[in-house]
C-alpha cells in the first residue's frame, strides 16, 4: 500500500521550522528554491506534494515519514 501525505503536511512543516528556530530563507537556499516559493508551499498557495516533502526533509536531514499517513 502506498503511503500518502498527511492533509496538514504543509502546516506541520511550517510549525517544525518555527519550533526549531529555522529560517525559511535558510531552507529555501538548501533546497535551491526561492523563499517566496517555499512560503507559498508552506502556506498552501502552492501544492505541498510528495516530491516537495522529500526535498524539504532532505534539506533538513529529517525523515520524510513525519509527513506521511
Amino acid at each position: 500500500m502506498a503511503k500518502t501525505l498527511k492533509e496538514d503536511a504543509s502546516t506541520y512543516a511550517k510549525s517544525y521550522l518555527h519550533d526549531h528556530g529555522i529560517k525559511q530563507s535558510w531552507v529555501a537556499n538548501r533546497m535551491g528554491i526561492s523563499e517566496p516559493t517555499l512560503s507559498a508551499r508552506l502556506s498552501g498557495r502552492l501544492k505541498f506534494d510528495a516530491d516537495f516533502a522529500i526535498a524539504f526533509s532532505k534539506a533538513l536531514n529529517i525523515s520524510v515519514d513525519i509527513f506521511l499517513k
